[in-house]
């Protein structure tokens, strides 16, 4: 019976998106844009104040304004346009400063069924930019570690101008880069440290046993002159590698990396934007596909897509200098 439930989720998903195309979008009509502004985004056991969140709103405006640049939201036609703030954790290893998120909401105007105009403001669709987050959300990421913060992340890396990387040609991260690194690589030695700890967990001994036993048996398989390079996550019962691929399979096991505590420049004000994430597809001519399909069928995802098209390396590089110096 499980089996059947992803069939009859899309079932719905396409029922609903039949329905929804039966609503014409009214592309031309004039939007409006605001700030949806709270104070309340920041976890009140964070322990930051009143002034520096109050500071931090500003620099959250900034960046608002700055993305705002971009033609399809500095024109807002055919949508209703906000800017919502988010709560993110401020309890990540290794960070600093305030974090939070901004989604930037596409609530597209479309003719009702008695001819009036309407538009949907509940969940609309949207785009996310992360602010003071140095552990990103890279998609297939995996916490290999919670406790001391070690996470995956891609093999694939371009810096495509200083300030300004790249993962897997789309996870963008925005940062100083006179400063030491964001990331830095968790060694194997650092890895299987970690993996025992949490064994001591284990509240099954015969389980632990069994699975310590293989542990030991994988770290001493991995050359001792490699245990202190960098671990890749995969393979094993451990999932830590001293490579990343096996058995004739190449670049498959991503890094296992952990935010640099380096990196923040703790003389700036915790409300400062110090790194920025988000994520943006490049692939412009498959975009513009799904744009165009999204418009023949009437889907409110129609104006995010028009965004997300239009969102270029020149929206992207206005983003550096709100980085705090």
């Amino acid at each position: 019976m499980k089996k059947n439930i992803p069939v009859l989720a899309l079932t719905f998903l396409l029922f609903f998106d039949c329905r929804a195309q039966e609503l014409p979008l009214i592309t031309e009509k004039q939007g409006t844009f605001k700030i949806l502004s709270r104070t309340d985004y920041v976890g009140y056991d964070c322990g930051f104040t009143k002034a520096e969140i109050t500071a931090n709103l500003e620099r959250i405006a900034d960046i608002v304004n700055t993305v705002r640049q971009n033609p399809v939201l500095s024109e807002n036609k055919g949508f209703e346009g906000r800017a919502r703030i988010i709560t993110i954790s401020c309890k990540d290893v290794g960070g600093y400063g305030i974090p939070a998120g901004i989604k930037f909401e596409f609530a597209s105007w479309f003719m009702n069924r008695d001819g009036t105009p309407a538009v949907g403001l509940i969940e609309p669709p949207e785009w996310s930019l992360y602010i003071n987050q140095a552990k990103p959300g890279w998609g297939a990421s995996y916490n290999h570690d919670t406790k001391h913060g070690y996470f995956t992340a891609p093999l694939r890396m371009n810096t495509v101008e200083p300030g300004i990387d790249v993962y897997d040609g789309e996870y963008f991260v925005v940062y100083d880069p006179l400063r030491a690194p964001y990331l830095i690589p968790v060694t194997v030695n650092e890895a299987f440290a970690a993996v025992r700890e949490s064994m001591k967990n284990e509240k099954d001994e015969i389980a632990a046993a069994y699975l310590n036993e293989y542990i030991e048996k994988e770290y001493a398989e991995i050359p001792e002159e490699d245990r202190d390079k960098r671990a890749y996550f995969g393979g094993g019962v451990s999932r830590i590698s001293a490579t990343h691929g096996a058995e004739g399979q190449d670049s498959i096991f991503p890094y296992i990396m952990k935010v640099n505590p380096e990196y923040w420049n703790r003389e700036l004000p915790k409300s400062a934007i110090q790194i920025i994430n988000f994520h943006a597809v490049q692939n412009k001519v498959y975009l513009r596909k799904i744009k165009e399909e999204y418009l023949q069928n009437n889907s409110i995802s129609y104006n995010l897509k028009r965004f997300e098209e239009s969102f270029s390396m020149d929206d992207i590089r206005r983003l550096v200098p709100l980085i705090g110096k």
